[in-house]
């Protein structure tokens, strides 16, 4: 069979789609499925985030995958190759975590992970039938001997740029997995709801081989794509080790808990680590209490960062503004919190009721969400009902944050001193940080689409 997997963009604001003529990493769960797929089959992949989804191609199955917002997109392209006669599968997390209602959209939904049960589905299309709703059996399966994936032809890598431009080959992230799932409880992620709080690492060896690939390639600087590396400590440490040799830079997601480990935090530094995303998500303990994050204890971030930046490691902060405990007066000290520690990079939030988390049906129950369209469960949309201040009062503040977050001023102000040993990472950054700026100038919902 032809198939074409598709992984779509998000809409913004205005409903226009959200495009771009480059991205600084790539997913890979679309080459991981060409991977995976028995032989004899015919597959071509896009991630309509660069590049046009072609809805008249000849093709016998049309796979998609979607997360967040990029879900209405995901089902309105799967009406249109449906009305060509197209066969459809969804796929994701969003689609696991509503797998009844994503069925109404596609001929077929992967609930899960796709490994056991991808060549059952196209075994069951090639003869005409589908189940419907496929989830695999037996648990979650080991992380051992993935099907390697081709580098070369990754959806977002511009290889003839990344052969050709220095300043691309510093700018793109080659992607790496070496964990799946979190254990921890935090109420408002889907991913723990998908993984149901199941963590799983991949051997030590696998992802080395995959390092040593894209070494081969040229490339130099890593992204683990893992919701949470370090949840095991030993295994990371072990990882971190190993990826000593290899001189690799890298960045990632991860809880706080790195900097309290002082070997990993060392391990972390010394294998190549140069920034780290970690979702603070709020200062105020009340606020971590209300979604179950308590064990971020917020008392700790200022040693925390500290502790990072000794390090010479970037910290980009992802924080929910409108939480349970958070008031007017919590912006302010919220900002102000994020200059005295020089934050390099800031992501806010607002809360977003992903459906299949306890977090959405508590609100669903409390009468609190006040937007059921899907597309705009992004960045920053007033999605709940805020219990310390009114809607009104959570966008502006949320507003102001961004916006002095990003001043000239503050700029200048985060980044002197830059973090230990790192000026390149830190001009990077600063460009970064001045492009944002810019960016939220000439953009009404600009924070829709900082990523």
């Amino acid at each position: 069979m032809r198939i074409y997997l598709v992984s779509p963009t998000h809409y913004d604001g205005s409903g226009a789609l959200h495009k771009t003529t480059r991205y600084w990493t790539s997913g890979i769960t679309l080459p991981y499925l060409k991977a995976i797929t028995p032989k004899g089959h015919d597959v071509e992949l896009v991630d309509e985030l660069m590049y046009d989804v072609d809805l008249d191609r000849e093709c016998d199955v049309v796979g998609i995958t979607a997360m967040g917002p990029q879900i209405v997109r995901a089902y309105d392209l799967a009406r249109e190759f449906r009305s060509r006669g197209r066969r459809v599968v969804l796929g994701g997390t969003w689609a696991t975590l509503t797998a009844e209602e994503s069925l109404r959209h596609a001929d077929a939904v992967v609930a899960g992970e796709a490994e056991d049960v991808w060549p059952e589905l196209l075994a069951d299309f090639s003869e005409g039938r589908t189940k419907g709703i496929y989830r695999a059996r037996g648990g979650w399966r080991s992380l051992a001997g993935l099907a390697p994936i081709d580098y070369e032809t990754l959806p977002l890598l511009k290889l003839q740029a990344f052969r050709e431009s220095a300043l691309y080959r510093m700018y793109f992230h080659w992607p790496v997995i070496f964990s799946r799932g979190c254990p921890h409880p935090c109420e408002y992620c889907a991913v723990q709801t998908y993984y149901q709080r199941s963590y799983r690492t991949r051997p030590v060896d696998d992802v080395l081989e995959d390092m040593q690939r894209i070494k081969a390639l040229g490339g130099n600087r890593i992204l683990f794509l893992d919701d949470n590396p370090i949840a095991r400590p030993d295994a990371a440490k072990e990882l971190f080790r190993r990826m000593i040799p290899l001189g690799l830079k890298w960045a990632s997601q991860s809880t706080v808990n790195m900097a309290r480990d002082p070997e990993l935090l060392d391990l972390a530094a010394r294998s190549g680590c140069v920034s780290l995303s970690i979702g603070f998500e709020s200062i105020n303990p009340e606020s971590l209490h209300g979604i179950k994050k308590d064990f971020n204890q917020a008392g700790r971030f200022r040693e925390d960062i500290a502790a990072l930046r000794a390090k010479g490691i970037q910290v980009i902060a992802l924080i929910m503004v409108g939480l349970d405990g958070d008031t007017p007066e919590t912006f302010g000290r919220t900002l102000q919190f994020l200059l005295d520690n020089k934050v390099s990079f800031l992501k806010l939030f607002t809360p977003c009721p992903y459906p299949g988390t306890k977090f959405h049906d508590d609100l669903v129950r409390a009468g609190r969400i006040l937007d059921g369209n899907w597309a705009r469960y992004d960045y920053g949309s007033p999605l709940i009902e805020p219990t310390g201040m009114t809607t009104g009062q959570m966008m502006d503040g949320f507003k102001h944050i961004y916006e002095s977050f990003y001043s000239l001023k503050n700029i200048a102000r985060r980044f002197s001193p830059p973090p230990k040993g790192q000026l390149l990472e830190s001009l990077a950054y600063v460009v970064a940080n001045l492009k944002v700026n810019r960016y939220l100038r000439s953009h009404e919902r600009a924070w829709a689409t900082i990523s």
